[in-house]
């Protein structure tokens, strides 16, 4: 029988995996929009590469949060 790794994210550091779930889409996507934003990223040993999440929620609060619209009211 396998076990899944339990996915935490209100730690300080997440992985490419958990930062991906963090912002809502897959490893490959958040690859690309790591690129894109240019989201500051650290290596540690063994190569893994990890992102602070509080970078990634200055990045939500930046880029995917909407203005308020207000609609004119019909005559």
């Amino acid at each position: 029988m396998t076990t899944k790794n339990q996915i935490i994210l209100d730690k300080d550091y997440l992985n490419i995996n958990e930062a991906a779930m963090y912002m809502g889409c897959t490893p490959t996507g958040f690859r690309k929009m790591a690129k894109s934003f240019d989201i500051p990223s650290a290596k540690v040993p063994g190569g893994r590469i990890i992102y602070r999440r509080d970078d990634l929620f200055k990045l939500n609060e930046q880029y995917f949060t909407a203005p308020a619209i207000r609609l004119a009211q019909a005559i």
